[in-house]
């Protein structure tokens, strides 16, 4: 059985027995060298120099963030097994760009298929049958489609659309050019057209071939998440409670109170900053150099099946207890022609299913496989998103 699982945005991959082997970009690593020289040899436009007066520092006169600041390391996103064992492709995200490559593991080989500006990815699968690659992609209205692509990355047409997000694509091996997805729909401000809330999150069956759509797992009180399919057509998901708006949430208004000497100090301290630095080239707290953005917005924080995890919360609620979901994200089996649903697993985070009906899951640190009602522990990783087999 082969593993890959995506730890702390990076890619693992275990091969049977053997021990986990990390894998490594070449794609990345000669980006990030060709973005140091370049910081290199422009730093000269953002180096603060002695006896520099005035309100724009080099930085700010050349841009924001210009080449002063570090690039945050390459993140994998979603990876999967390609036509056989021995080729696997997975979405990279690196600097501005996320890109789509094919990794043939005998040689060693990477090859770029394709790379774009920032563009939120939400999920990938592969069609054996046809050869063929699904990505779920974002778009700048808040939406998300799936996109089939060849084997090369050329892109062959959208299969879904309309005002909703569709992520998590994957593949029903008994039928032929057909795959479940996740879908939620979009509410929009009537006036600004803004995204201000999301539906719970259904799953979808769809044949891309003839267009053919059936929603197949629906619960208002619940998300069903992350959906896979058995060689079986045993169906599988993560299913979690629907998260009430903010404003729908008994003891918001006591919260809102009791965090108001804090918001307002918090709003006071960073104006007071804002003037420190325009003024005295210095914040009023300490940091360990130029942070970017990227570095910044993934510090404490973590976005899984479109919910943001709080890492603070893994060893301080209770309901965590050490995993990086709560108990409410189950694991969940529909067997083919029955209604009744069966509970596999809880704190839940990924998975995925072998076709001998081996389930392996992830609660975010280990890793097990489930097969007849039994247990086994297969390794454990740090912070784990995404887990595919193979």
């Amino acid at each position: 059985m082969n593993i890959l699982s995506i730890a702390n945005g990076q890619l693992w991959h275990t091969q049977g027995s053997a021990p986990a082997n990390q894998l490594q970009s070449q794609f990345a690593k000669e980006l990030i060298e060709r973005e140091a020289q370049s910081r290199r040899t422009t730093g000269w436009k953002h180096a603060e120099r002695e006896g520099q007066s005035g309100m724009l520092s080099g930085s700010q006169l050349w841009g924001r963030g210009g080449g002063s600041g570090e690039l945050a390391p390459p993140r994998y996103l979603y990876a999967c097994t390609g036509a056989d064992p021995q080729t696997l492709y997975y979405t990279l995200s690196v600097a501005r760009s996320v890109g789509l490559f094919r990794y043939h593991v005998g040689e060693q080989r990477e090859v770029r298929l394709f790379h774009r500006n920032k563009v939120p990815v939400l999920g990938m699968a592969f069609d054996p049958r046809a050869n063929r690659i699904i990505l779920a992609n974002g778009n700048d209205d808040g939406t998300a489609q799936l996109d089939v692509y060849d084997d090369e990355g050329n892109h062959k047409g959208s299969i879904t659309g309309g005002d909703c997000v569709d992520a998590a694509p994957a593949m029903i091996p008994a039928l032929a050019s057909t795959l479940i997805y996740q879908s939620c729909g979009v509410a929009r401000h009537p006036q600004t057209g803004q995204v201000v809330a999301m539906g719970h999150s259904t799953i979808n069956r769809l044949n891309y071939a003839n267009g053919q759509l059936d929603t197949i797992l629906e619960d208002p009180a619940y998300d069903f998440v992350a959906p896979k399919a058995g060689v079986d057509g045993t169906l599988y998901a993560i299913r979690r409670p629907v998260e009430k708006p903010v404003q729908e949430q008994a003891g918001s208004a006591i919260k809102d109170t009791l965090l108001l000497p804090f918001r307002l100090g918090k709003a006071i301290f960073g104006y007071l900053n804002f003037f420190s630095m325009i003024y005295g080239k210095e914040p009023l707290r300490s940091a360990g150099g130029p942070r970017t953005p990227e570095l910044d917005q993934d510090l404490g924080k973590l976005w899984l099946h479109g919910r943001m995890i709080e890492l603070s919360k893994i060893k301080l609620d209770a309901q965590y207890n050490g995993s990086l979901v709560p108990a409410s994200w189950e694991l969940v089996c529909l067997p083919p022609n029955s209604s009744a649903m069966q509970v596999l697993a809880s704190h839940v985070a990924s998975f995925d299913v072998t076709a001998d009906g081996t389930v392996v899951y992830t609660n975010g640190y280990d890793l097990t496989a489930l097969r007849g009602g039994t247990a086994q522990k297969l390794g454990r990783h740090e912070l784990v998103e995404g887990v595919a087999v193979g």
